[in-house]
């Protein structure tokens, strides 16, 4: 009986070796799917990172760029402005010049219509055509100055369109700069 005793205590011993080791090993291939989602959730987060890090290095020279062409496009901008602004001074300056040399113009044809000594006459006269050479003089000066203007204004408007491009670019750049939620 002893024996036999002896022998169930072996076989327990046995199964309980068995069962320990048995769940040890299902613990173990349980665990290892569960070990393998928090690795796997890593290496797509330092993947990402990796991602983020790379598009900021591009990004922020793009940026700088972007910026120092902005600010360059804005001070021609201001110069364009300010030579436009200067064109139309002069072309207003002009107009006033011719409409004095008009009026000049039109007293003097007067005057002479009513002068009767023929000296003062022709004297009147010269002058006449030297208000007539300086009103011609003033149409040509006008006539440049009204192209200048449409110049400068077009230039402006290139200027400001890309000024609008750049300022288009670096809108994208902040986008791209700004974090995702």
């Amino acid at each position: 009986m002893r024996a036999q005793a002896g022998r169930v205590l072996h076989v327990v011993i046995i199964a309980s070796i068995l069962a320990i080791t048995g769940s040890m090993t299902l613990g173990a291939s349980a665990q290892a799917p569960g070990a393998g989602d928090p690795l796997a959730a890593l290496l797509a987060e330092v993947h990402a990172l990796r991602v983020t890090m790379e598009q900021q290095a591009t990004v922020g020279p793009r940026l700088q760029l972007t910026l120092a062409r902005l600010t360059i496009e804005e001070q021609r901008v201001s110069h364009l402005s300010s030579d436009l602004t200067s064109v139309r001074s002069q072309l207003a300056g002009h107009e006033a010049a011719v409409q004095r040399t008009a009026a000049e113009i039109a007293d003097a044809e007067r005057q002479i219509q009513i002068e009767t000594d023929p000296a003062r006459r022709r004297e009147m006269e010269a002058g006449l055509r030297n208000s007539q050479l300086q009103m011609r003089q003033f149409a040509t000066e006008q006539q440049q100055l009204q192209i200048r203007e449409n110049e400068a204004a077009q230039a402006l408007a290139a200027e400001q369109a890309r000024w609008t491009d750049l300022n288009s670019r670096l809108d994208e750049l902040e986008r791209l700069l700004s974090p995702v939620r």
